[in-house]
């Protein structure tokens, strides 16, 4: 038998031990080790630590995703890669803990084809030989053997006839030598077993399913040959019913993990199994499967759990669980449509230093230079309107260096073939970033002139129905490739704004006109770095201090990191304008 990767130990949120009659000394006499732990776990940050990162892992459908989530975590020569149908949850609830015991991830086909993600994911790993889960039905025998091209050995069937002899049959093939701790959920459904497949994994153990209310045959038997120490029993008495946990307890000690729903279930699993200071911990949607499916195989390398969200909420207890754990990386799988922008954010918000804010209602009408009242925080709000060079190594430092920002793009810039790859870096991190509307073309909007990159759209009358359609025609372009709001905030190209411009762009949405305290001119070439840091820090700015500065900035990527280690270093916080006026 394997060595035994004992329980972690930490609060247990609920763990329904069975009657003292068959618990056998199970918590009680449980081994208190943290799960996975290590001198690099130990080294990961808490609440607020400026090394915290949140990062979606997304493709454009399940089998996209699930090759993201290989991407991350796998490299080229895996000794298996583990296939699954992705059509339906019964075969691959087994997969997860298999292909973490066997060194791969778990990638998704279809019954009748290889998808172009998977394909791609199969030639960069280059896997040693495939394991494909379950029978013809689900993955014929064509895909199998277009699978035996994408290995330099085979694509291996693992099958039986029910999804319960799958499960079996899986574990067998991965745990030949029998296992210590076993883990049991229902087959009929699929939270408890894809939250509990993390947990299965960093203890080198099985997933088996039963029915609710009989243990099937197969699973029985795979369970006496793994003679395990443990089981556990994932879910309450309508998942596995208090006669299977009598059955089973008769082949070993069984200990039963639950919650009331499937939210707490996942949080309850992860109490028990992980001790704090995680690595990483994975965020899926709790109202599907084929994210969670394909992340067990990941948890040796983010040595933590798979939590639940309703796709746009943290559940309750979820944010104690995550300071808790105090992970290094949230990972949050699935698109937007999986997991709306929301649940980066409040995890961002939970753990961070900083986030992106509650935006604001659009409200009265407001002209911001500075916010009084905020603590010792500064937004360092970034225009882009203009040329973009260094653009991308100031968000790079932005993501890694975990400082929340406003920006105002115009939609021409945005939109523009160097201008997209800036707005995707903006949109992929919802928890740091926002935006606000800078117009289409950069035009002065109470004198007429001025724009950018091209200044004929900006030689008309600054009639009312241009001015409004400067705002409403960027906001679409703006919100579609950020996918976040730009309403309510606007800023004024060259800062030229009065009273009846703002009421005009009041009544289509933008009632707070956002202007600045310091100035770093930096889109002025004669500007030097060290003029663009003395304009930032010298004086010590006031807190909700707002500093105006330009993605294209002449010198701005070289004094950006002297601005926020200088600030940083006397107690400020850098953050976006919601984040300052919450």
């Amino acid at each position: 038998m394997k060595t035994f990767r004992s329980l972690a130990t930490g609060a247990v949120a609920t763990v329904l031990v069975l009657a003292c009659s068959l618990s056998q000394g199970a918590v009680a006499d449980s081994p208190t080790a943290v799960a996975g732990s290590s001198p690099a776990a130990d080294a990961t940050p808490t609440a607020g630590d400026l090394s915290f990162s949140v990062e979606r892992l997304a493709g454009s459908n399940r089998y996209a995703t699930a090759a993201a989530i290989s991407r991350e975590f796998f490299a080229p020569g895996v000794p298996v890669a583990v296939v699954a149908t992705g059509a339906n949850y019964p075969d691959g609830l087994a997969a997860g803990p298999v292909a973490d015991q066997l060194g791969g991830p778990v990638l998704f086909v279809t019954a009748t084809g290889v998808p172009a993600a998977t394909r791609t994911e199969l030639l960069r790993l280059k896997p040693q030989r495939i394991v494909v889960a379950g029978g013809t039905t689900t993955i014929s025998a064509a895909v199998r053997a277009e699978l035996d091209t994408l290995t330099a050995g085979a694509a291996t069937r693992v099958a039986g006839a029910t999804r319960y002899e799958t499960a079996a049959e899986l574990s067998e093939h991965a745990f030949p030598s029998g296992a210590n701790i076993a883990y049991l959920a229902t087959g009929t459904s699929f939270p408890d077993a894809l939250t509990g497949g993390a947990a299965a994994g960093i203890q080198d153990a099985p997933m088996l399913l039963t029915a609710p209310t009989s243990l099937p045959a197969a699973t029985r038997a795979e369970l006496v040959r793994l003679n395990p120490d443990r089981i556990m029993l994932l879910g309450g008495t309508t998942s596995i019913s208090t006669a299977v946990a009598l059955e089973v307890n008769e082949i070993a000690t069984a200990e039963r993990v639950a919650g009331a729903n499937r939210y707490s279930t996942a949080l309850a699993v992860s109490q028990r199994v992980f001790g704090p200071n995680r690595p990483g911990i994975m965020l899926a949607t709790g109202r599907d499967w084929p994210d969670s499916l394909a992340a067990g195989a990941a948890v040796n390398q983010t040595r933590g759990p798979i939590l639940l969200s309703t796709g746009s909420a943290l559940p309750s207890g979820t944010n104690a669980e995550l300071t808790r754990l105090a992970p290094g990386t949230a990972y949050v799988l699935g698109g937007r449509t999986a997991q709306t922008n929301e649940v980066p954010r409040l995890v961002q918000r939970r753990l961070g230093v900083c986030w992106s804010g509650t935006r604001p209602t659009a409200g009265a009408q407001e002209t911001i230079s500075s916010v009084p009242s905020a603590t010792k925080q500064i937004a360092f709000t970034l225009d882009m309107g203009g040329r973009l060079d260094g653009a991308s190594q100031i968000l790079d430092y932005l993501v890694e260096n975990q400082v929340c920002t406003t920006f105002f793009p115009t939609s021409i810039m945005a939109n523009s073939p160097e201008g997209r790859p800036i707005m995707a870096k903006i949109a992929a991190h919802p928890e740091l970033f926002e935006i606000g509307n800078h117009t289409v073309h950069h035009c002065d909007l109470v004198n007429g002139g001025g724009g950018s990159p091209s200044g004929a759209p900006c030689q008309v009358a600054m009639t009312r129905s241009f001015v409004q359609h400067e705002l409403t025609d960027a906001e679409s372009v703006l919100e579609s490739l950020a996918g976040m709001p730009a309403n309510p905030y606007w800023r004024p190209p060259f800062g030229s704004h009065n009273a009846t411009v703002r009421g005009w762009v009041a009544d289509v949405g933008y009632t707070k006109t956002i202007y600045w305290s310091r100035d770093t001119i930096d889109w002025d070439p004669a500007t030097t770095t060290q003029q663009i840091i003395n304009r930032t820090t010298v004086p010590a700015p006031p807190a909700g201090t707002i500093v105006l500065a330009h993605l294209g900035g002449y010198n701005t990527p070289a004094a950006l990191p002297t601005i926020v280690s200088t600030l940083r270093s006397q107690g400020y916080t850098f953050t976006t304008l919601s984040d300052m006026r919450d």
